[in-house]
């Protein structure tokens, strides 16, 4: 094999496992009802690398901010085996016009709308953990990223 086509063989690579096309769960809109009032905006998205899709089954959930002890921690991005019937609402983060602030965690829910426990993580985001900093420059306090036990699969037949 030539340099040339080692080195177009390595960009076809790159692209491929850069690719913004992930599978997602089905969504769901979170009603105002999981809404509860927060004392501080979320910082800044953390950069997330996604590890490979563990199975043909398996979808995508992005990484959030959680709200947890009047400060924000970061839960990663995860591949799971989306529940039977169920979908996804993703977290949400809401600025009221009188100033307050309403956030909603991600959670999975059944066809009626009501939370259903989440799947076994079967592989987590690799995340970064320096400081995050605001569009203003300054450091963010948050909380820890959190660790999620992952599901071993199944050995091979």
């Amino acid at each position: 094999m030539d340099l040339r086509h080692l080195l177009v063989s390595a960009a076809a690579a790159l692209a491929l496992g850069c690719s913004a096309i992930v599978r997602h769960p089905p969504y769901v809109a979170q009603p105002s009802s999981a809404l509860v009032e927060v004392q501080l905006p979320p910082p800044p998205a953390r950069v997330e690398l996604v590890p490979a899709r563990p199975s043909p089954d398996a979808v995508w959930v992005d990484g959030e901010w959680t709200w947890r002890r009047g400060r924000w921690a970061w839960l990663p991005g995860r591949w799971v085996e989306p529940p039977a019937g169920a979908a996804f609402s993703p977290w949400v983060f809401e600025r009221a016009p009188d100033g307050r602030m309403w956030y909603a965690p991600g959670v999975w829910r059944d066809a009626h709308g009501a939370p259903v426990d989440p799947p076994p993580v079967l592989a987590g985001a690799s995340v970064e953990s320096g400081a995050v900093v605001n569009a203003e420059g300054v450091t963010e306090t948050t909380g820890p990223i959190l660790r999620q036990r992952t599901r071993q699969p199944p050995p091979s037949q």
